[in-house]
C-alpha cells in the first residue's frame, strides 16, 4: 500500500510539474503571437473616391468651341453616333432652327456663321429665312427656336435693355420683348426695382444691374451677339460739315430712322453747311437746297400717326421733323435736354413738374401749350392700346398749374420709364386730335398732319417722300438752331447697291443704308463715315439671339450657355458684316452705357 501510495504521489508531482510546463509555455509564445500580429501591415481603409471637379465656367461668355464643348459633355450632351454632333441625355437627336426674315441679307449671312459655328462645336443648328410676315408671327408667338432681333434702341437707361430682354408677365403674344418666354421671377423683380430707381440713384442702379447681369450671364435666356451700326454714309459733293468722331466736327447722330430724329438726326440738319459753288439745277428740287437721304424706309408711306411707333419706317420724319417731343436725347453724351419743355424736374418722390417753352405754334398757327402735352399724356389713359399706355398704372393725374405749367402726380413711379417716355412721347394739337375717335387715333392715316416742327410733309412719290422746312419753326428764335436744306428727299432704293452708286455719284448726301465695302470707299475718301476705321458707324442697337426656353434643349441652361461660347461673334463682325460693326458686350448694353456693365 505504501508502495502504491508513493507512485501515486510521483505521478501526482509530475503532472502538476507538466501542467506547469504547459501554462508557462503558452505564457512565452503569447508574446510573440502579438509581436507576429504587430508586425503584420494593418488591413489599409478603403479610400473615398475623389469628387470631379466642378467646370469652371466663366460667367461672361466669348468665342471658345473648346468650352462650349466641355459645357456640353458636362451636362450630359455627347456625340453617341460619331457623327460631330451631340445627342440630348436620354440619347434622342438634337435639330434646331436659327431664323430671320427673307431678304435681310446682313442677318442671313449672320445665321449663317452662327449654323457653322454651333456645328463646329457639335450643336445641330440649321439657318432658315422665312418671309417677314411668318418670321414676326413666329417671334410674337413663341413658336421660333432660336431667332435675332435687335429692338433695343439707343436709350437713357439699361432698364430699356433689360425690359426688353426679360419682359413679363409672360403672354401668349409677346409683342415687347422676353420673346423666348424665360420665366424667373427673381429677374423680373429686379427689373421692376430698376424701373422704379430714380435716375440720380446711380449706386443702386449699379447694384441692380450687377445682379440682373449676373443672372442673366448664368442662365444665358437671349444671348446678345453684336452692335449694329448706326448706319451713316455721307457724301461731301453738296453739303459738308458732317458730324464725325473727331473733335472740330458736329457732335451729333447722323441718322434719319425712325426714333433717331429726336437723338440727333435733327440737330445734324442744323450743322450741315452747303459747299461752295453748288448750282441749283434744273430739277423740281433746287439741288443747293436739297438733302437726298435713303436708308430709312423700305416701302411707301403708311401714315403720318405718331401713335403708331412700329410705321414710322415707311414714313420716317413723322417723328421728328413732323412732330417734336418734350425732351431731345444725345447717345453721344448720354444726356436728356429740354426742347419742347423748357424744364423738368422732381419736386418731390411722386411729383414731376414740366413747363412747356412760350411762343411755340403749330402749323396752323394756334398756339402749343401745356394743354396739347396734357392732353397727348391722357390718350395713353383714354385708349388703353396706345403704346404708352402702361404709364397710368402708376400715373395718378395730371394737373395745369398754369397754361405752361404741368404737374404729374405718380403713385410708386416708375422713375426709368418715364424717363425714357419724356423723349418718345411726340405731342400732338389738342384741338385736331380731341374729336378723333379710338379708331382714328390707334389706327388712323393722320393725313394732312398739323405738327410743330422742323419740316412739314411737302408730298410723296413713288420711290420717296418730301418734307419742306417749317419756315415759322419755333426753335429759330427760342433755341438759335435752323435746319440748312429747305427740302428733304427721302429715297427708297431697291437695292443697297443702287444705294451705293448714287451716293459715289453725289445724287444722295446720306445714305443710312447697310453698305459693304465701306472701308475702301473710306480710306479712297469718297464718303466720310463718323469714325475713320472700323466699325465706322456708332452703335444704334444690339443684335441678341432670342433662345426659345420653353423648347428643349433650349429650356437647359447649360445647353444655352454652351451655345454662347460657341458662336463666332468675329466672324460675325469680319465676314457677315465686313467689319462694319463689333462684338457687343457679353451684357448686351451699348457702348455709351458702359458705366452700368459691371460684370465682366
Amino acid at each position: 500500500m505504501k508502495k502504491v501510495f508513493l507512485w501515486l504521489v510521483i505521478i501526482s508531482i509530475i503532472a502538476v510539474f507538466s501542467l506547469a510546463g504547459c501554462k508557462a509555455e503558452e505564457a512565452a509564445e503569447e508574446p510573440a503571437a502579438e509581436e507576429e500580429a504587430a508586425e503584420e501591415p494593418a488591413e489599409e481603409e478603403e479610400a473615398p473616391a475623389e469628387e470631379e471637379a466642378a467646370l469652371d465656367i466663366p460667367l461672361a461668355f466669348s468665342y471658345d468651341p473648346d468650352m462650349a464643348k466641355a459645357i456640353l459633355a458636362d451636362a450630359g450632351y455627347v456625340d453617341t453616333d460619331g457623327d460631330g454632333l451631340v445627342e440630348a441625355p436620354d440619347g434622342s437627336k438634337i435639330e434646331l432652327e436659327v431664323t430671320c426674315p427673307l431678304g435681310w441679307t446682313d442677318w442671313m449671312e449672320a445665321i449663317s456663321v452662327i449654323s457653322q459655328s454651333a456645328q463646329a462645336a457639335g450643336i445641330n443648328l440649321i439657318n432658315e429665312t422665312p418671309d417677314y410676315g411668318v418670321w414676326n408671327s413666329a417671334l410674337t408667338d413663341g413658336s421660333f427656336q432660336s431667332t435675332l432681333n435687335n429692338w433695343a434702341m439707343l436709350s437713357n437707361t439699361p432698364w430699356t435693355a433689360y425690359n426688353l430682354m426679360f419682359n413679363h408677365p409672360i403672354k401668349d403674344i409677346m409683342g415687347s420683348g422676353n420673346f423666348g418666354r424665360y420665366e424667373n421671377q427673381e429677374i423680373f423683380d429686379l427689373v421692376d426695382q430698376l424701373a422704379a430707381t430714380p435716375m440720380s440713384d446711380k449706386e443702386a442702379m449699379l447694384s441692380l444691374s450687377e445682379e440682373i447681369q449676373t443672372i442673366h450671364l448664368t442662365e444665358m435666356p437671349m444671348i446678345p451677339l453684336w452692335y449694329n451700326g448706326a448706319w451713316a454714309q455721307y457724301s461731301e459733293a453738296v453739303w459738308t460739315n458732317w458730324p464725325t468722331s473727331a473733335d472740330d466736327t458736329p457732335d451729333t447722330l447722323p441718322v434719319s430712322w425712325n426714333g433717331y430724329w429726336q437723338m440727333g438726326g435733327l440737330l445734324t440738319l442744323t450743322e450741315l453747311e452747303l459747299k461752295e459753288g453748288v448750282e441749283p439745277g434744273t430739277g423740281t428740287y433746287p439741288r443747293n437746297e436739297t438733302l437726298y437721304i435713303s436708308g430709312a424706309a423700305w416701302g411707301p408711306p403708311n401714315d403720318w400717326n405718331p401713335f403708331i411707333t412700329w410705321s414710322k419706317a415707311n414714313t420716317t420724319g413723322t417723328c421728328g421733323l413732323l412732330y417734336e417731343t418734350p425732351f431731345m436725347y444725345d447717345p453721344l453724351t448720354n444726356e436728356l435736354t429740354p426742347f419742347l419743355a423748357e424744364s423738368g424736374e422732381w419736386t418731390d418722390e411722386n411729383t414731376y413738374v414740366m413747363k412747356i417753352r412760350e411762343g411755340i405754334e403749330w402749323t396752323d398757327g394756334k398756339t402749343l401749350d401745356a394743354n396739347d402735352v396734357k392732353f397727348t399724356y391722357e390718350i395713353g389713359q383714354k385708349f388703353p392700346a396706345i403704346w404708352f399706355a402702361n404709364m397710368w398704372n402708376y400715373l395718378d393725374g395730371i394737373t395745369l398749374v398754369d397754361d405752361y405749367t404741368l404737374e404729374f402726380k405718380f403713385t410708386d413711379p416708375l422713375y426709368q420709364e418715364w424717363e425714357n417716355n419724356l423723349y418718345n412721347i411726340f405731342i400732338v394739337p389738342e384741338h385736331i386730335w380731341a374729336s378723333r375717335t379710338e379708331e382714328e387715333v390707334t389706327s388712323g392715316l393722320n393725313e394732312n398732319p398739323v405738327a410743330s416742327g422742323a419740316y412739314m410733309y411737302e408730298g410723296t412719290g413713288p420711290d420717296r417722300n418730301i418734307w419742306k422746312r417749317n419756315e415759322n419753326w419755333w426753335a429759330k428764335d427760342a433755341l438759335g438752331l435752323e435746319v440748312a436744306p429747305k427740302y428733304l428727299v427721302d429715297i427708297l432704293f431697291s437695292s443697297n447697291n443702287v444705294a451705293l452708286g448714287s451716293l459715289l455719284k453725289g445724287e444722295v448726301d446720306l445714305s443710312n443704308n447697310f453698305l459693304p465695302g465701306v472701308a475702301e470707299l473710306v480710306d479712297k475718301g469718297y464718303v466720310k463715315t463718323y469714325y475713320p476705321e472700323a466699325p465706322y458707324m456708332v452703335a444704334a442697337n444690339t443684335a441678341t439671339l432670342f433662345l426659345n426656353t420653353e423648347v428643349k434643349p433650349f429650356d437647359d441652361p447649360a445647353f444655352r450657355r454652351a451655345l454662347a461660347f460657341a458662336i463666332n461673334t468675329d466672324d460675325i463682325a469680319n465676314i457677315a458684316y465686313a467689319g462694319l460693326v463689333s462684338a457687343s458686350d457679353p451684357t448686351g448694353l451699348m457702348p455709351h452705357l458702359s458705366d452700368f456693365i459691371v460684370v465682366k
